[in-house]
């Protein structure tokens, strides 16, 4: 193992002559601010509070003098950590959770089954709601936690669940105790706002995206004492300061929406070493989610390059490279009075498709032979 002197590395993205993506590192001071615009994105004002802005190309990374460093490559560093979660006390009372008394969702960026139970990340809302039955009304969910600030997603192992509790900059990690979810455990200080989460049964270890660091924080449990810690921070070095909303497990790869850095990355799932990078249209840019479904890439637009709602749509292709021409399929118009669409997730052979700023905001839909058919709203 390899100690790593101090360095700041300043990523400038432009494009070649040639079309393509180049990185260039240079040495200079990050500069950049935001204003927030009226109408747009309700993460604008957070993001303003982290230091990103919708221009910015100038990013640094400072690793200290005396930082392990277990792996590094062009566009990827690995960084041990064995930083462990703070242990919380638990309710020996057998109660159950409360029903949830809100009447609406309030911008859910998620909607996932994990274990036996059915999960909305009511985000706009602080709380994560949960049922046995999908189709229940949303009043005869269950309340797992209120006491969280615009979390983003949850995942599970099948017996350790665990929240991103985004602008509290935290992971929340919860199990089934004495008749209802209880936290048993959290780490603070994960990145700047953590954005979401997926569960990598393979490598047993949950993937914890920090937006707008360029971290993945790879969390695993103890089998005896089930205690989490973080074993390693895998960072890609070009991600440092855009805001990136999350990620997909593709195999042996990671896939990455475009964020305001203007492209979409393929890394390797082990390292994070970018394997392919794929330049996207300013108005499309700021995705929400990308995954592999079929023959063809599905993305999530929730705003352009600005953080604005206007161009806000779902799409498809089958070939990355196209994205760069504006060459895609919008599939919008088969989700009926869809706005804003967020995350996606498959559940009992089908899949789900959550929606901001509108009265409709879960959606169930197939896709058989490349066709998406069988669109119903859930809630």
């Amino acid at each position: 193992m390899k100690k790593l002197r101090t360095f700041v590395f300043i990523n400038v993205l432009c494009l070649s002559i040639f079309g393509s993506v180049c990185s260039v590192q240079v040495e200079a001071e990050e500069t950049g601010s935001m204003e927030v615009a009226e109408g747009s994105d309700p993460e604008l004002k957070t993001l303003e509070e982290a230091g990103v802005s919708e221009t910015e190309t100038l990013k640094d990374v400072v690793i200290s003098e005396d930082m392990q460093v277990l792996q590094e490559n062009d566009t990827s560093v690995i960084i041990p950590m064995d930083k462990y979660a703070k242990h919380l006390s638990v309710d020996d009372i057998r109660m159950e959770n409360p029903y949830n008394d809100l009447k609406n969702l309030k911008l859910p960026a998620q909607i996932t089954r994990q274990g036996d139970y059915y999960f909305i990340v009511d985000t706009y809302n602080d709380q994560v709601l949960y049922a046995s039955d999908l189709w229940k009304p949303i009043g005869a969910w269950r309340v797992m936690d209120r006491k969280l600030n615009k979390p983003h997603a949850i995942a599970s192992d099948g017996s350790m669940y665990l929240v991103v509790d985004t602008d509290n900059n935290r992971v929340v990690c919860y199990e089934y105790i004495n008749g209802r979810f209880q936290r048993t455990q959290q780490f603070e200080d994960v990145g700047k706002r953590p954005h979401y989460i997926q569960y990598d049964a393979l490598s047993e270890s949950f993937f914890v995206w920090s937006s707008v660091t360029g971290d993945m924080y790879i969390i695993k449990k103890e089998p005896v004492q089930n205690t989490m810690y973080i074993q390693e921070i895998r960072h890609i070095y070009e991600l440092d300061g855009f805001y990136v909303r999350s990620f997909s497990i593709e195999g042996d790869e990671v896939l990455f929406p475009s964020g305001n850095n203007g492209y979409m990355i393929v890394a390797d799932k082990d390292t994070l070493r970018v394997k392919a990078r794929y330049q996207v249209p300013m108005e499309i840019s700021g995705m929400a989610f990308a995954k592999k479904i079929g023959s063809y890439y599905y993305m999530t637009v929730s705003t352009d390059d600005k953080l604005n709602h206007e161009n806000a749509r779902m799409i498809r292709t089958s070939d990355l490279e196209t994205l760069s021409l504006g060459i895609y399929e919008n599939v919008t118009g088969y989700f009926k009075d869809m706005k804003v669409p967020y995350y996606i997730d498959r559940m009992n052979g089908s899949y789900y498709v959550t929606s901001h700023e509108s009265k409709k905001c879960v959606y169930m839909f197939n896709i058989a032979g490349d066709v998406i058919k069988d669109v119903q709203t859930v809630h």
